[in-house]
């Protein structure tokens, strides 16, 4: 019974689970959004 146990959502400690990533800056996130409209633009004319 032991090994049926719910595992789930209970990793502890340093270094498990996902890691938290930065929230983007405005800046940057408007350059990455500009050229991912130009790349499928050109994707678009093929």
């Amino acid at each position: 019974m032991q090994g049926l146990e719910e595992k789930r959502g209970k990793a502890k400690g340093p270094g498990k689970g996902r890691p938290r990533t930065r929230p983007e800056d405005h800046e940057m996130k408007i350059k990455r959004l500009e050229a991912e409209v130009e790349m499928l633009k050109k994707l678009l004319k093929m």
